[in-house]
């Protein structure tokens, strides 16, 4: 996923043939969220074809926001320790239930690969984004998985406005350690805009790692009964596999009376 221009969310395995099919310029990423390690969400050869001898032209410093366990798996490559320098990323170890402040834009510096200054990184309007993170349910502890909010707090797109969304991937039922975390943030004030949540075992039985369609359109339903979502938000089921997520026609047809949509590649949510 990406916001803006400027912030991605998981680099997985097909990012860069996504991005060329769609005609989406990643050139301008200035900052990436990463989820956890798997490699359908984090793919370490799309850092490594960053580096100078593979990119001909000046990439503006990437910021990586990830667990440790994401970040070892970024920095490796084909057995091979790969140097963040070399690949224009500055790493940053999050965890659970962290809140962090993510800027891009405005004034970008040289991509010192490049000293001549023959090529310099694309410019982007100046943004803000708040991100908070929650534990997700997801495979084992150790590999930190985690799930996003995200508010853009400055920006041409807000105009006084904080756009806010829920990025809930790859993430069985919430615990009562998130819920309350997520209270928290709704006693603050915060509404969410746009909700994406895992609902990766389709019609199959209820999982405790992934989501299939009943508990993905509960947590939907519960997020609104707990008083967190904006008026009108924009509802999304995402994350889909083979396992029993019926054609994405059928799919649409199942959950329109829930008032949710499926997620599907090059769909843009304008907020």
């Amino acid at each position: 996923m990406v916001i803006n221009d400027d912030l991605l969310i998981d680099p997985g395995p097909d990012v860069l043939a996504a991005s060329i099919r769609l005609n989406v310029d990643l050139a301008p990423v200035q900052a990436c969220l990463v989820t956890h390690p798997h490699t359908d969400h984090l793919e370490a050869s799309t850092f490594f074809w960053r580096r100078k001898g593979f990119v001909a032209t000046a990439l503006p410093l990437l910021d990586v926001y990830a667990s440790s366990a994401s970040i070892t798996r970024m920095l490796q490559h084909e057995r091979r320790e790969i140097d963040p320098a070399a690949i224009q990323v500055r790493t940053h170890t999050i965890g659970a239930f962290q809140r962090f402040v993510v800027t891009t834009g405005g004034e970008i510096g040289p991509d010192t690969r490049f000293p001549d200054g023959s090529t310099t990184p694309p410019q982007t309007a100046a943004r803000r984004y708040v991100v908070w993170t929650f534990a997700a349910s997801h495979a084992e502890p150790a590999i930190e998985p985690l799930f996003f909010a995200v508010q853009q707090t400055h920006g041409p797109e807000a105009a006084g406005r904080t756009p806010t969304l829920l990025y809930s991937t790859d993430t069985g039922p919430y615990s009562e350690q998130t819920w309350a975390a997520l209270a928290r943030l709704g006693g603050e004030g915060l509404l969410f805009d746009v909700t994406v949540i895992d609902s990766t075992s389709g019609l199959g039985p209820d999982s405790r790692g992934h989501m299939n369609l009943r508990q993905m359109a509960w947590h939907q339903d519960e997020l609104g009964r707990r008083g967190l979502l904006a008026a009108g938000a924009r509802r999304l089921a995402h994350h889909f596999s083979h396992n029993g997520t019926p054609p994405h026609e059928e799919l649409a047809a199942h959950l329109a009376p829930l008032d949710i949509s499926p997620a599907y590649d090059g769909l843009v949510v304008p907020v």
